[in-house]
C-alpha cells in the first residue's frame, strides 16, 4: 500500500478546512487572494482555483469578494504583461516568454491578434491561464487598444472567477460526502492552505 493511502486523507482535509477557514476570515484574506492572483497571472502558474475551493468553502458568505478580488488581480497581471509587451518586449517580454515555455502559443497569438478576431481571441485566452500571459504580452506588442484589452480581458476573467466562486458555495458541504479516494486531492490543498496561512500572518 502506497504512503498516499496509509495517510489519514479526511484527517488532512479537517486540517485544511481549519486552515482555511482562518485565512478567509482574515481581515487580508481578499488581499491575499489579489496577490496571488497576480503572481499567477505574472510569475509562475499558481492552483489558485484550488486555494479558492478551500476558501469559498469556508467562508462561502464572501465569496464574491473572492472572486472580485481575483478578478481585480488578473487586470493589474494583465496590464502590466501588457506594459512589458508594449514598452520592454526584448528585454523583459522575450526572456518571459521563454521562462513559460510557450514559443509555439507566442506564435499563434500574433496571427489571431492580426486575424480580426482579437478581441475574441483575448476573452477566450482570458479564461485560461497560460494563454492569458501570452494573449497580454502579444497585445502590448502589437499595440491593441488598452481600455478595449483590458475591458473584454476583465469581462471574461471576471465571468470566470465568479462562475467559479458561485460554483463552490453551491456545492459547499456537499464536498465532505466525497469518496475517500477523491481526498488525495484535496491533501494537495492542504498543503496549499498552510502555505498562505504562513503568508498571511506573516504578512499580519
Amino acid at each position: 500500500m502506497s504512503f498516499i493511502q496509509r495517510m489519514n486523507l479526511r484527517c488532512w482535509v479537517d486540517k485544511a478546512r481549519a486552515n482555511a477557514v482562518r485565512v478567509a476570515e482574515h481581515p487580508r484574506g481578499t488581499r491575499l487572494v489579489f496577490l496571488l492572483e497576480l503572481a499567477g497571472c505574472t510569475v509562475a502558474p499558481l492552483p489558485n482555483a484550488l486555494i479558492l475551493v478551500g476558501l469559498v468553502t469556508a467562508a462561502p458568505r464572501k465569496w464574491l469578494r473572492f472572486a472580485l478580488a481575483a478578478t481585480v488581480g488578473s487586470i493589474v497581471g494583465a496590464f502590466a504583461l501588457y506594459m512589458i509587451g508594449r514598452l520592454f518586449f526584448q528585454s523583459i517580454g522575450q526572456p518571459l516568454i521563454a521562462y513559460y515555455g510557450a514559443e509555439a502559443q507566442w506564435a499563434s497569438a500574433g496571427e489571431w491578434l492580426n486575424s480580426g478576431w482579437g478581441i475574441a481571441f483575448v476573452m477566450f485566452a482570458a479564461i485560461t491561464t497560460g494563454l492569458f500571459r501570452i494573449a497580454s504580452l502579444s497585445a502590448g506588442l502589437m499595440a491593441m487598444n488598452l481600455p478595449l484589452f483590458l475591458v473584454a480581458l476583465g469581462a471574461s476573467r471576471c465571468f470566470r472567477w465568479t462562475a467559479e466562486c458561485a460554483a463552490i458555495k453551491f456545492v459547499g458541504g456537499r464536498i465532505h460526502g466525497w469518496p475517500t479516494h477523491y481526498f488525495k486531492y484535496a491533501a494537495v490543498g492542504a498543503a496549499l492552505i498552510g502555505v498562505a496561512v504562513f503568508a498571511i500572518f506573516t504578512l499580519s
